[in-house]
């Protein structure tokens, strides 16, 4: 499954991903804003690549230009609700593409894809506190902030964090996706 923007592909995860995969993931600035440890070594990274390649809804975000893995996004039944139908979106990108825009449309591409599924009703997506790049993607997508979730989360190095809770009901994305058609 490929999903298309003008400048990225997403696509399944590949073993000759690794290189790409390990330069993101080692960087001590990506992994802790999305909730997990950087990583320690190659490794430890094909590891994880391996897992990432049979997981459904598990994408590598790719630059069209230069066919360089920039980063991951992914998608599943959203943990924090009784609701099977609403799905959370979590992604990363290599900080040397921060600010560029990528990730906004990577998120954009996701949004549509789940919502092309006719029983997704909600899409959820959250951030730590102390992420404003996050949040702007987020905020950028549509999304509608519900709250904010105190100790969600326990970091791999034991601190505890609050989440910034936010959702895309289906009403919500095609009366944007009609105004835009508009525009």
């Amino acid at each position: 499954m490929l999903l298309e923007t003008p400048r990225l592909i997403l696509r399944p995860w590949q073993m000759t991903d690794l290189e790409d995969l390990y330069t993101l993931a080692k960087n001590p600035h990506v992994g802790p804003r999305a909730g997990w440890r950087p990583h320690q070594s190659r490794e430890e990274s094909r590891l994880i690549l391996s897992r990432m390649i049979t997981a459904p809804d598990v994408f590598a975000i790719v630059l069209r230009q230069n066919d360089k893995v920039i980063g991951m996004i992914s998608a599943g039944v959203d943990s924090s609700r009784r609701n099977l139908a609403a799905k959370s979106i979590g992604c990363a990108l290599n900080e040397d593409y921060w600010n560029h825009g990528y990730m906004s449309e990577a998120v954009n591409r996701m949004i549509q894809y789940l919502f092309a599924d006719p029983g997704t009703e909600l899409i959820a997506m959250d951030h730590f506190t102390d992420n404003p790049g996050s949040r702007r993607v987020i905020e950028k997508n549509g999304f509608q902030y519900e709250g904010t979730m105190r100790q969600k989360f326990r970091l791999f190095n034991g601190e505890v964090k609050d989440c910034l809770c936010y959702s895309l009901t289906r009403a919500e994305f095609e009366a944007q996706t009609v105004s835009k058609d508009k525009d």
